[in-house]
């Protein structure tokens, strides 16, 4: 069977095969999704990002950060492999005593709630390692969106696999480029919610004062990739990426048509995409969710009801953080978890400046976070090309690997901390997310509504 075809054969029957979310014995099983980085092969010619309405790829494969001999898509797939080996620990008897004493490291509790991780990986290969046959697409397994094969028929991307899953949380693993006499350390990854993107477009339209974004938590967060652009010039750009596809020209004044990026909700497979052959009914000089016009847009269509639910509200606004939703409150719970427990386990880790800081986060019109049915705790875990960065995810693997089971855990549970078992300038909360609210919504179970 060809690598694109078990995959496909793979994403059926996990959908058969999955047991509704409850118990198991009277234990409580949560499913996790392992999310290692990139993977695939650096082409020459764009070979990523299917677009069904133009019938071409928009961008060339983006296949992470590398620094010298090390490449991000090896370390994370590596340390993902090691954090779902902890969490299948809960899964037997003798596994769960062992995560047990995992938690005790790091926990005043004398007893822990038993439950099950029901978990899976969004990738288990490298493009270097992947058995391939002649002429196979060497990108299949690693894509984030769907994709045509030989024959034209769409094979499903890493997302659309996610949701297959119907995950209640899923942890995806980056490292980050840093540059020049950059400190290093850990950031989590944030798309905000409809609210604050609808913000920005209506103060892209005179409808509201730029003062509104410049007041807002998002501000002085945006991703800036292009040189000598603004906060402001950035963020409205990707406005328009959120809502029509394409960015923004610099000033504002049109769509760039260089730099489309695609109708993103309707290039995987989840309900809240259009029906087949939506790209035929694809209008963009008409008033309506198509529209390169930015007077003209309207957010109308599954998907549009889909961003302004609650549930994407609670995802990706507001909350703990002050903004960021629960997205934002599980990434930084998780690198909480690392800075505390990995000192808790190697005293040489206590030293001053052995660890890098926690960051500010990234703020863009990213595709995980926003496209995934569940809490998505999106870390850049470390800079490839800072080598106390390095050393702590390559010589100190297990400790990672540890320390983020734990947080999981913790993230489903609550763990009561011991802050005694090591000084730390960052401690987790310890509270465990409301998971309950997303299953308990009038529409149905969150998690699980997100595949017909």
């Amino acid at each position: 069977m060809t690598g694109r075809l078990l995959f496909a054969f793979l994403l059926i029957v996990s959908c058969a095969a999955l047991s509704p979310l409850g118990s198991e014995n009277g234990i409580p099983v949560y499913r996790v999704v392992v999310d290692p980085g990139h993977g695939g092969a650096n082409g020459r010619g764009n070979d990523d990002k299917w677009d069904p309405v133009t019938r071409q790829y928009l961008s060339p494969f983006l296949y992470g950060a590398g620094y010298r001999g090390y490449r991000e898509h090896v370390i994370v797939l590596d340390l993902g492999k090691r954090v779902q080996r902890y969490l299948d620990l809960t899964q037997t008897e003798s596994g769960w005593r062992e995560f047990q004493s995992i938690l005790q490291r790091f926990s005043r509790q004398s007893r822990f709630q038993r439950v099950i991780f029901e978990t899976s990986m969004s990738r288990t290969d490298n493009f270097a390692t992947h058995r391939y046959r002649s002429g196979e697409d060497r990108n299949a397994p690693f894509r984030l969106y769907d994709f045509p094969d030989a024959d034209g028929r769409i094979q499903p991307g890493r997302i659309s696999f996610i949701n297959s899953r119907q995950p209640e949380l899923v942890l995806s693993l980056h490292m980050n480029p840093a540059g020049p006499n950059h400190p290093g350390g850990m950031a989590a990854v944030l798309t905000p919610g409809y609210a604050t993107f609808d913000m920005l477009r209506a103060i892209h339209l005179g409808q509201r004062p730029l003062a509104d974004f410049k007041q807002s938590p998002w501000y002085g967060t945006w991703l800036v990739t292009d040189p000598g652009w603004s906060q402001w010039e950035a963020a409205r750009a990707d406005t328009w990426v959120y809502f029509n596809g394409y960015r923004t020209l610099r000033d504002g004044s049109r769509i760039d048509s260089r730099k489309n990026r695609g109708l993103r909700q309707n290039m995987v497979q989840w309900r809240y995409a259009q029906p087949p052959g939506w790209e035929k009914l694809y209008e963009p000089n008409q008033p309506g969710p198509y529209a390169h016009s930015f007077a003209d847009f309207r957010p109308t269509g599954v998907f549009w009801e889909r961003e302004q639910a609650q549930a994407e509200a609670w995802r990706r606004e507001g909350g703990v953080m002050g903004f960021g939703g629960d997205n934002y409150l599980a990434s930084d719970e998780l690198m909480r978890f690392v800075q505390f427990a990995v000192r808790a386990q190697l005293p040489p880790a206590r030293r001053a400046r052995a660890m890098g800081r926690l960051a500010p986060p990234y703020v863009s019109a990213y595709s995980m976070p926003e496209l995934i049915n569940a809490i998505n705790a999106y870390l850049e875990i470390g800079y490839i090309d800072v080598r106390r960065d390095r050393d702590l995810l390559m010589g100190k693997r297990e400790e990672v690997a540890r320390a983020l089971a734990a947080g999981v855990y913790s993230l489903f549970v609550g763990l009561e901390i011991d802050r005694a078992a090591a000084a730390s300038p960052y401690y987790p909360r310890g509270q465990a997310l409301d998971f309950q609210r997303y299953r308990e919504l009038p529409g149905g179970n969150y998690f699980q509504s997100v595949v017909d």
